[in-house]
C-alpha cells in the first residue's frame, strides 16, 4: 500500500483524533474559548471534513464532492437558526487554513509522503475549504433573506389581526410602521379574510401606528376602494395630524371614507 493510500485511510479512520487536533489548534491561534455545545459540534463537523479529505483523496477525481457543499449549506443553516453572524466564520477560515497546512506538513513527514503527494493533498484540502466557505457564505445569505421574509411575515400577521366587534362589523387595528411591503400583505391576504367574514363595515384603527409615507397611504386607499367593490364600507379612526398630511400630499381622495376619533365613536354612528 502506497503512503499516500495509507494517508487517505488515516483521514477516514482516525477522523475524530484529527478533528479534535485541527479544532484545538484553530481556538489556540484565536486564542478563543468556546463552549462545550460549540466545541462538540466543531469537533462533530471536521469529523465530516476529514471523512470529506479521505474520500476525495481516495477517489483521485477533480472536483469537490457534493455532500460537502450540502455540508456547508447545512453548516449555514445553523448559523441562521442561531442568529449567529457570518463573520464568526469567516474570521476563522485564515487560521483554519494555517492549521490544515501543518497538519499536511506533519502528515507528510509522518507518513514519508513525496513531495509531489504533499503537494496534491496541500492543493486539495485548500481547493475543498474554499468551496465550503463559498457555499457557507452563499447559502447563508439566501438563508437569511428568507428568514427575514418569514419573520416579516409573522410580524405582518400578528400586527393586522381582523376583530369582529358585532355582527357585519369588524375592526382592523393597526399597529407600528406601515411601509409599501406591509400594506402590500393588507392587500394580498387582510382584503380576501374581510369578504369570507360577510362585512358590512370595516374599521381601520390607525391609533397604533407611527409613521406611514405618501406610497403608502396611496396603497391603504387602493384597499379602501377595493372594499367598497366588494360592498363593504370602510371607516378610518385614529388618525394623527401628521398621517392626514400625508395622506393629503400624496393627493389622496379621501372625501369618501368616513374618518373618526375613535373606534367607540365610529361604533356610536353605525
Amino acid at each position: 500500500m502506497s503512503s499516500l493510500s495509507n494517508l487517505t485511510n488515516h483521514f477516514k479512520e482516525d477522523a475524530l483524533l484529527l478533528a479534535e487536533q485541527v479544532v484545538e489548534n484553530v481556538l489556540n491561534k484565536l486564542q478563543l474559548t468556546i463552549s462545550t455545545e460549540e466545541h462538540n459540534t466543531a469537533i462533530s463537523m471536521y469529523m465530516t471534513f476529514m471523512s470529506f479529505i479521505g474520500d476525495t483523496l481516495e477517489s483521485g477525481e477533480k472536483g469537490v464532492p457534493t455532500a460537502l457543499i450540502e455540508w456547508s449549506k447545512l453548516n449555514a443553516e445553523a448559523i441562521v437558526v442561531a442568529e449567529g453572524n457570518i463573520s464568526d466564520i469567516i474570521v476563522r477560515y485564515p487560521p483554519t487554513r494555517e492549521v490544515f497546512a501543518e497538519l499536511v506538513e506533519e502528515l507528510s513527514s509522518q507518513f514519508e509522503l513525496s513531495l509531489r503527494d504533499s503537494l496534491y493533498v496541500f492543493t486539495r484540502i485548500n481547493e475543498m475549504l474554499d468551496i465550503s466557505l463559498d457555499e457557507t457564505v452563499i447559502a447563508y445569505e439566501r438563508l437569511t433573506e428568507k428568514y427575514k421574509k418569514d419573520m416579516q411575515k409573522e410580524v405582518d400577521e400578528l400586527s393586522s389581526p381582523i376583530v369582529p366587534v358585532r355582527e357585519g362589523i369588524a375592526v382592523l387595528p393597526l399597529m407600528g410602521k406601515i411601509d409599501s411591503n406591509r400594506a402590500d400583505y393588507l392587500l394580498e391576504k387582510v382584503v380576501p379574510k374581510v369578504q369570507q367574514l360577510n362585512l358590512d363595515y370595516l374599521i381601520v384603527d390607525f391609533s397604533g401606528i407611527s409613521t406611514m409615507d405618501e406610497l403608502t397611504a396611496h396603497h391603504i386607499h387602493q384597499i379602501g376602494s377595493v372594499l367598497r367593490l366588494l360592498g363593504i364600507d370602510l371607516i378610518t379612526t385614529g388618525i394623527n395630524p401628521t398621517l392626514a398630511l400625508t395622506s393629503v400630499k400624496g393627493g389622496l381622495d379621501m372625501e369618501n371614507v368616513k374618518a373618526y376619533s375613535s373606534v367607540k365613536q365610529a361604533l356610536e354612528t353605525i
